[in-house]
């Protein structure tokens, strides 16, 4: 080894999940190295949404107040339509308890670039980009450590436990030896920033038809996000026949849509000026082993349905901190002693995966019937404020309480004519 290094924890991954876990456990007086392989903060052409159980996370570590004086987008409610134009619910977070009767809609540099600020101002944290995790150091069969290569010098972090949290395909979890599933859904998005169109004022949108999603979201007082569901084995086919197509699919949803979007679109020139995000789900067997343990996307990735991928990994690493504080005043990092974080995390992650599965069946549909279905099921929404709450609340991330089986009976409204 070129350098060695020395530290109370080592987290693989600079993602918001680690940045949280990072600032919770330095308050601590832990003294924290974040490796990341990237050369810098990652940024990508698409949106993110900070739900109210976000917000709360982020109010206590002390990093709101700075990030509603940002650029981004006060979200209150998000509007559903048919790709046709017509309404069919809105879902309103106004009727949450305040102070976190909203969610947060920006571009994923804002809440990045803040919580990178506030990483680099502790004294107990340092971040090394550039930095490829290559294996787990270990002695006499217990790890010690990661052994990196920064730069092509090769490093060895020493730490008492190391933290996975470097995504869906994460090596980390590798070195562990999880058993885990991945499963990649058929669908994925076409992503992009538009300037934000003249007349498009404080609405959130989603229009959906027949196996067709579309949604446009305001991420700051410019621009908004806009992402377009497309088979994922079809990615190939539909770039060879230009971007004009694609956009052309756009504005032929409806006049509206079309009178809304054309000039913005119009600046959309070549399909590097968009993105494509697959969609993922992993499932592992166990989440913690002896001096290892993981989190956010590593752990549970979910399909984005649900807006819950970012936010459970931030309540992953405020739960994580609480666990590892004490695993740090024992001096015991077993897989037992890790154990408490998985137990209390993992029943609302397999209920969010689970409704992000549900979602996807029902709203990623070209079947006639299931279309007819989700449509009556949005339109039912509004008529039932009880399944409004409930259908928030999960989404916002405050309370799971996913639809039972009346509920979904009472959704379909089967017995009465609804407009």
């Amino acid at each position: 080894m070129v350098n060695q290094r020395e530290w109370d924890l080592v987290i693989v991954g600079a993602g918001p999940g680690s940045m949280v876990l990072a600032l919770a456990l330095a308050k601590k007086g832990c003294r924290i190295a974040i490796l990341d392989r990237q050369s810098s903060p990652a940024s990508h052409p698409r949106g993110e949404i900070i739900q109210p159980n976000g917000l709360k996370i982020l109010e206590t570590l002390g990093i709101l107040p700075d990030l509603l004086k940002a650029d981004v987008h006060l979200n209150k409610a998000v509007h559903f339509y048919q790709m046709t134009g017509t309404h069919l619910c809105t879902v309103d977070y106004q009727t949450l308890p305040k102070p976190y009767d909203y969610s947060l809609i920006l571009l994923p540099d804002a809440i990045q670039k803040l919580l990178a600020e506030k990483v680099a101002a502790s004294s107990n944290i340092e971040t090394f980009w550039d930095t490829h995790f290559e294996k787990l150091s270990t002695e006499k069969g217990k790890i010690i450590g990661a052994e990196v290569t920064i730069q092509g010098k090769k490093t060895r972090f020493k730490a008492p436990v190391i933290i996975g949290g470097d995504g869906v395909r994460s090596r980390v979890r590798d070195a562990f030896k999880i058993k885990y599933r991945l499963h990649e859904y058929k669908h994925g998005y076409i992503t992009g920033i538009i300037k934000r169109p003249e007349g498009f004022h404080e609405d959130s949108r989603y229009y959906l038809g027949k196996g067709k999603i579309f949604g446009i979201f305001p991420v700051s007082n410019q621009e908004c996000y806009f992402f377009y569901m497309i088979p994922s084995h079809k990615r190939e086919e539909l770039q060879k026949q230009g971007i004009q197509g694609f956009k052309d699919d756009i504005l032929s949803m409806n006049a509206k849509v079309r009178s809304l979007l054309e000039k913005p679109l119009k600046r959309i020139s070549s399909w590097e000026e968009t993105a494509f995000m697959p969609c993922f789900r992993v499932r592992c067997h166990q989440w913690a082993v002896d001096g290892g343990v993981l989190l956010g996307d590593a752990a549970h990735a979910m399909n984005p349905h649900v807006a819950q991928g970012r936010n459970s990994a931030m309540e992953d690493g405020m739960v994580l901190a609480e666990v590892l504080d004490l695993c740090f005043q024992k001096g015991d990092f077993s897989r037992k002693a890790l154990q408490p974080y998985e137990s209390i995390r993992r029943s609302k992650v397999d209920l969010l995966q689970n409704v992000g599965d549900e979602m996807t069946w029902l709203w990623n549909s070209g079947w006639e019937p299931l279309v007819w279905a989700r449509d009556r099921i949005f339109r039912s929404i509004n008529q039932h404020p009880d399944l409004h709450t409930k259908m928030l609340t999960t989404v916002a991330g405050l309370e799971m309480k996913p639809f039972n089986l009346q509920d979904r009976w009472r959704a379909l409204h089967l017995w009465s004519k609804i407009p």
